[in-house]
Protein backbone atom coordinates (compact mmCIF):
# COMPACT_ATOMS: atom_id res chain seq x y z
CA UNK A 1 0.00 0.00 0.00
CA UNK A 2 0.99 3.49 -0.69
CA UNK A 3 0.90 5.98 2.06
CA UNK A 4 0.70 9.66 1.43
CA UNK A 5 2.51 11.90 3.74
CA UNK A 6 0.70 15.17 4.27
CA UNK A 7 2.83 18.18 4.78
CA UNK A 8 1.59 20.58 7.37
CA UNK A 9 0.96 24.07 6.10
CA UNK A 10 2.79 26.78 7.87
CA UNK A 11 0.64 28.70 10.30
CA UNK A 12 1.84 31.97 8.83
CA UNK A 13 -0.35 31.44 5.75
CA UNK A 14 -3.42 31.50 7.96
CA UNK A 15 -2.66 35.06 9.13
CA UNK A 16 -1.86 36.62 5.76
CA UNK A 17 -5.51 37.41 4.86
CA UNK A 18 -6.03 39.02 8.26
CA UNK A 19 -2.89 41.15 7.88
CA UNK A 20 -3.90 42.18 4.35
CA UNK A 21 -7.39 43.14 5.52
CA UNK A 22 -5.96 45.23 8.36
CA UNK A 23 -3.53 46.97 5.97
CA UNK A 24 -6.35 47.75 3.52
CA UNK A 25 -8.48 49.16 6.32
CA UNK A 26 -5.67 51.44 7.52
CA UNK A 27 -4.96 52.67 3.97
CA UNK A 28 -8.64 53.30 3.31
CA UNK A 29 -8.93 55.33 6.50
CA UNK A 30 -5.87 57.41 5.64
CA UNK A 31 -7.05 58.15 2.11
CA UNK A 32 -10.59 58.99 3.16
CA UNK A 33 -9.26 61.47 5.72
CA UNK A 34 -7.10 63.09 3.03
CA UNK A 35 -10.06 63.33 0.66
CA UNK A 36 -12.17 64.92 3.37
CA UNK A 37 -9.52 67.57 4.03
CA UNK A 38 -9.19 68.33 0.31
CA UNK A 39 -12.96 68.61 -0.02
CA UNK A 40 -13.13 71.09 2.87
CA UNK A 41 -10.41 73.26 1.31
CA UNK A 42 -12.20 73.25 -2.05
CA UNK A 43 -15.50 74.14 -0.42
CA UNK A 44 -13.98 77.14 1.35
CA UNK A 45 -12.25 78.26 -1.84
CA UNK A 46 -15.52 78.02 -3.77
CA UNK A 47 -17.30 80.09 -1.12
CA UNK A 48 -14.56 82.75 -1.27
CA UNK A 49 -14.91 83.02 -5.06
CA UNK A 50 -18.71 83.16 -4.90
CA UNK A 51 -18.59 85.85 -2.23
CA UNK A 52 -16.10 87.94 -4.18
CA UNK A 53 -18.15 87.57 -7.35
CA UNK A 54 -21.39 88.58 -5.58
CA UNK A 55 -19.81 91.64 -3.95
CA UNK A 56 -18.28 92.76 -7.24
CA UNK A 57 -21.51 92.19 -9.15
CA UNK A 58 -23.47 94.23 -6.61
CA UNK A 59 -21.02 97.12 -6.89
CA UNK A 60 -21.05 96.97 -10.69
CA UNK A 61 -24.85 96.96 -10.95
CA UNK A 62 -25.82 99.28 -8.09
CA UNK A 63 -22.78 101.51 -7.67
CA UNK A 64 -22.37 100.68 -3.99
CA UNK A 65 -21.19 97.72 -1.97
CA UNK A 66 -23.77 95.57 -0.17
CA UNK A 67 -24.42 96.56 3.44
CA UNK A 68 -24.44 92.98 4.78
CA UNK A 69 -24.38 89.29 3.88
CA UNK A 70 -28.16 89.01 4.01
CA UNK A 71 -28.38 91.52 1.18
CA UNK A 72 -26.19 89.26 -0.97
CA UNK A 73 -28.20 86.16 -0.14
CA UNK A 74 -31.51 87.91 -0.82
CA UNK A 75 -30.64 89.82 -3.99
CA UNK A 76 -27.68 88.03 -5.59
CA UNK A 77 -28.31 84.36 -4.88
CA UNK A 78 -25.35 83.76 -2.59
CA UNK A 79 -25.85 80.50 -0.71
CA UNK A 80 -23.62 78.84 1.85
CA UNK A 81 -23.96 76.45 4.76
CA UNK A 82 -23.97 78.60 7.89
CA UNK A 83 -23.47 75.48 10.02
CA UNK A 84 -19.99 75.00 8.49
CA UNK A 85 -18.91 78.59 7.84
CA UNK A 86 -19.19 81.92 9.60
CA UNK A 87 -18.71 84.96 7.39
CA UNK A 88 -17.38 88.02 9.20
CA UNK A 89 -18.57 90.88 6.99
CA UNK A 90 -17.29 94.32 7.97
CA UNK A 91 -19.13 97.02 6.03
CA UNK A 92 -16.91 100.09 5.74
CA UNK A 93 -18.97 102.29 3.46
CA UNK A 94 -20.90 102.28 0.22
CA UNK A 95 -17.82 103.14 -1.85
CA UNK A 96 -15.22 101.04 0.03
CA UNK A 97 -14.92 97.30 -0.44
CA UNK A 98 -16.03 95.47 2.73
CA UNK A 99 -13.58 93.41 4.75
CA UNK A 100 -14.69 89.78 4.53
CA UNK A 101 -13.31 86.84 6.52
CA UNK A 102 -14.57 83.27 6.22
CA UNK A 103 -14.19 81.21 9.39
CA UNK A 104 -14.71 77.43 9.45
CA UNK A 105 -16.87 76.08 12.23
CA UNK A 106 -15.88 72.68 13.52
Amino acid sequence: MLFFVQKKKSTIWKFIPIVLLAACTVLFGAFSSKLSDDNTKRSKSTLERALTRSITQCYALEGSYPPDINYLTDHYGLTYNSDYYYIDYQYIGSNLRPDVTIIERK
